[in-house]
C-alpha cells in the first residue's frame, strides 16, 4: 500500500515522542522527580482556563493583525488518506508541542531559574530561544513566537506547572495547523 507523504508525517510523531522518552529517561537516570525537574504538577483549574482564555485572545488578535495562518483551506484534509491527517494533527499538535514545552518550558526554565538569571531570566532565554529554533518563519512570525513564549513561560511561574504551557501550545498548534 502507497500512501503519500506517509514517511514525513510518521517522523512528525516519532520524533516527539523520542523528544520526550529522553527527557523522562534523564529524569529517572538522574532520580529527578518530575514534579521540580520538569514542574510535572496539577494545576489550578481556573488558572489554567485563564491562561487558555488569554492565549487564545492572542493568537486571534495577532493572527487578525498579521495574517500568520493563512487561508482556511481544508482540501490537503480532504485529499490526503485519514492516517495522513491523523498523523499530522497527532505529531504537530500534540506531540510536538509537549515536546517542546518539556524542554523549553520543562527543563531549560527550571535550570536558569535556579540560576543567577531567576525566573525573569528564565522565560525570557527561553521565549528567545524558542522563538530562534523556529527560524524558517518570517521574522515578524518569529517575533510573535517570542512573545508567545513569554507568554507560555509566565503560565508556566504562574502555575508552577507544565502542564499550562502544553495545553496553551496545543491550542496555539491545532488552530496553526488545522
Amino acid at each position: 500500500m502507497n500512501i503519500p507523504h506517509l514517511g514525513a508525517n510518521l517522523m512528525k510523531v516519532i520524533m516527539p515522542l523520542l523528544a520526550i522518552g529522553v527527557v523522562f529517561l534523564a529524569m529517572r537516570v538522574r532520580r529527578l522527580p518530575a514534579a521540580t525537574a520538569i514542574g510535572w504538577a496539577k494545576p489550578p483549574p481556573a488558572a489554567v482556563a485563564g491562561w487558555l482564555l488569554l492565549y487564545a485572545a492572542y493568537i486571534l488578535v495577532s493572527n487578525y493583525f498579521m495574517f500568520w495562518r493563512g487561508p482556511w483551506d481544508f482540501t490537503i484534509w480532504r485529499e490526503a488518506p485519514l492516517i495522513i491527517d491523523f498523523l499530522r494533527v497527532l505529531g504537530v499538535a500534540v506531540l510536538g508541542p509537549i515536546a517542546e514545552e518539556l524542554i523549553f518550558r520543562g527543563i531549560l526554565y527550571g535550570r536558569f531559574a535556579q540560576t543567577k538569571l531567576g525566573v525573569g531570566g528564565a522565560i525570557a532565554i527561553t521565549a528567545i530561544s524558542w522563538g530562534a529554533i523556529h527560524y524558517t518563519y518570517t521574522p515578524g512570525v518569529i517575533l510573535l513566537l517570542v512573545g508567545a513564549g513569554f507568554l507560555l513561560g509566565l503560565a508556566r511561574w504562574q502555575t508552577r506547572s507544565i502542564v499550562t504551557p502544553m495545553l496553551m501550545h496545543i491550542l496555539w498548534n491545532i488552530y496553526a495547523v488545522w
